[in-house]
């Protein structure tokens, strides 16, 4: 379920924004080790007459149908599935009992569709069938939430045109359609499949950066459907040394850096087995990094379960590792990386940083940042005034942190708030890239691809 953020104020106002979960699968039981995708490479979807028909939830004059073709065909080309549209007068989502064939869209607001809704104000749900034998995915139900509202209470909109306390539209269909394909929730912050959205107007910008799908997104979709010609893999597996044991490490997140650039470009959960796998990877060189997530994160269940995950509650990293700098993947031809996690220190993580904001704004949504723009950046988490100005790095060797500018900002929070000051070199390509944050103590902790720049900025 999400969370939203209360607005507080300050001298210099720092604001939580609103930042939603966009949704949840609602899967029956199946093993998590099994990929779930469609069998064909044409899918056939079905817009509801509900979303060309006013509705409270949507703002008056918004690009309604526009924003469905246009989150399809971004999918389309990552996946190189063909989406064939059709519309429908059915309204309402299938039960969990057994679906019809029918793959719809719909903001209805029918019964049906408002029992998905009745434990948190999510934005939208996605129900996905599948054979739990082969993976193969046979239906897959998008519903937009009829009735969006704040924590408070208050009526909330969806938009076309970024108007500030609306969600854009665009953006929830991308990620709900993310879903419809069979990927998961995505742990790298700037993703388009990212647990949590962002309303129009936080941190005094159009919402709208998760239109665009990352690297990592894309990565995601050819790893199902489409491995990219001329490209390389990578496989391995991460152990956790416990007791003299080698155990596998589950959920464990594992992603992938441009070393060059610093870009995210693939990420994923490990296994059940602590296996995990990027296919479809570009040749090239890498930074490997590996968090450990403490607790067991919902993420593993994504598509196993139905439930929501609240923003802003990552999965703590007590132990993160750089586990190879230099990883090279050569065309077609897969490359092995295994690593085995040392045992945790017996003392609590001290270094949990939650959220990242820009203009006095926190939130746990992907600062959008402007080739050639200099930018103060606050971080909000348990720990971070422990960070010394040296202690913050970007994974981008095109962006860099001043650290005579590491201010400890004081604000009434339960939880310490700093700023810094970020450059952005004007050739710094379009991309998602991390922070690192180490303390004192040499505890470590990373914001995956928390700092975005759009190809359109």
């Amino acid at each position: 379920m999400r969370r939203l953020n209360p607005i507080l104020a300050l001298m210099a106002i720092l604001a939580f924004v609103t930042s939603s979960q966009p949704s949840s699968f609602d899967l029956p039981e199946a093993a998590r080790d099994r990929e779930i995708k469609w069998p064909a490479r044409s899918i056939q979807v079905a817009l509801s007459t509900s979303l060309s028909s006013a509705s409270p939830a949507i703002k008056g004059d918004s690009d309604v149908l526009g924003a469905v073709h246009r989150a399809l065909a971004s999918w389309s080309r990552a996946a190189n599935i063909k989406f064939v549209e059709v519309s429908s007068k059915k309204q309402s989502v299938s039960p969990t009992a057994g679906g019809d064939g029918v793959s719809l869209i719909t903001i209805a607001a029918t019964g049906e569709n408002l029992a998905l809704f009745t434990e948190g104000n999510t934005t939208a749900r996605t129900r996905v069938f599948y054979d739990l034998d082969t993976g193969e995915i046979s239906e897959a139900d998008i519903v937009l939430n009829p009735y969006p509202y704040s924590e408070t209470g208050a009526a909330l909109q969806f938009s076309t045109d970024g108007t500030p306390g609306t969600y854009d539209l665009e953006s929830t269909l991308a990620h709900e359609i993310g879903h419809l394909l069979g990927l998961s929730h995505s742990q790298v912050i700037g993703a388009t499949m990212q647990a949590s959205q962002a309303l129009n107007g936080t941190f005094g910008r159009p919402a709208t950066t998760e239109r665009t799908l990352s690297e990592a997104d894309q990565a995601a979709a050819r790893s199902l459907y489409e491995p990219r010609e001329r490209a390389g893999s990578i496989e391995g597996r991460i152990l956790s040394s416990i007791g003299g044991s080698l155990l596998p490490a589950v959920a464990a997140h594992v992603w992938l850096e441009d070393l060059d650039s610093g870009r995210v470009m693939a990420s994923g959960l490990t296994s059940s087995n602590g296996r995990f796998n990027f296919n479809s990877v570009p040749a090239g060189h890498y930074r490997a990094m590996v968090e450990y997530l403490d607790a067991a994160s919902k993420e593993a269940d994504a598509l196993s379960a139905a439930g929501d995950r609240q923003s802003g509650l990552r999965g703590r990293a007590f132990r993160s590792v750089e586990m190879r700098s230099n990883l090279r993947v050569v065309t077609d031809k897969p490359t092995s990386l295994n690593y085995v996690l040392v045992p945790p220190q017996n003392s609590a993580p001290a270094l949990i940083p939650r959220f990242i904001g820009l203009n006095a704004e926190l939130s746990s949504a992907p600062v959008p940042v402007t080739a050639g723009e200099k930018i103060t950046v606050y971080v909000s988490g348990e720990g971070v005034d422990q960070i010394p100005g040296n202690g913050l790095v970007i994974s981008s060797p095109l962006m860099s942190i001043d650290p005579a500018s590491l201010t400890r900002e004081e604000f009434h929070r339960s939880t310490p708030v700093i700023s810094f000051t970020v450059t952005v070199a004007a050739n710094t390509p379009p991309g998602d890239y991390t922070l690192k944050l180490q303390s004192n103590t040499g505890e470590v902790a990373y914001l995956v691809g928390s700092l975005t720049i759009n190809p359109d900025n």
